[in-house]
């Protein structure tokens, strides 16, 4: 089992992009009282994390480069990765693959940071294929999902 070397980091997204990541997340503060009308086809995201992550693994399959955030907010931290410690595994390989550094396995910080960039960097593709209003957010994220193993 993978130990989680990002527990204490926070996972600051910046705010400008608040609202809409908690529209298409299940858990987040625009949808509390609203839980019991909750439908994934338009919510397609359980918590902010799968958001987040997504927004990364898309970042990595377009081979964006990684954005600071600047006003940023902190909806978690890095423990939640804990829960799926393969996510913190992918991590690590997918910043050593791009920076082609092995001293960079040695700074945990600077992985999760360059992770960071890279979500940031996501997060406003990952919005526009969700926003597409020719298609439910469910299957428009389904969709491109499923046009990015065809590449």
């Amino acid at each position: 089992m993978s130990i989680n070397p990002f527990t204490a980091f926070p996972i600051d997204i910046p705010k400008k992009y608040q609202e809409a990541i908690k529209k298409y997340c299940k858990t987040g503060e625009a949808r509390e009282g609203k839980l019991e009308k909750w439908n994934p086809e338009f919510t397609p995201f359980e918590r902010q994390i799968d958001f987040w992550f997504m927004a990364f693994l898309i970042a990595v399959n377009k081979e964006l480069d990684p954005e600071k955030g600047v006003d940023t907010y902190t909806p978690i931290t890095g423990e939640i990765l804990s829960r799926d410690a393969k996510r913190a595994d992918f991590m690590r390989l997918v910043v050593l693959g791009r920076t082609e550094d092995f001293n960079i396995l040695a700074d945990n910080k600077a992985i999760f940071n360059y992770c960071i960039g890279l979500a940031n960097a996501g997060i406003p593709h990952l919005i526009q294929i969700l926003d597409d209003e020719d298609d439910r957010p469910l299957w428009a994220i389904l969709y491109e999902l499923e046009s990015l193993t065809k590449q």
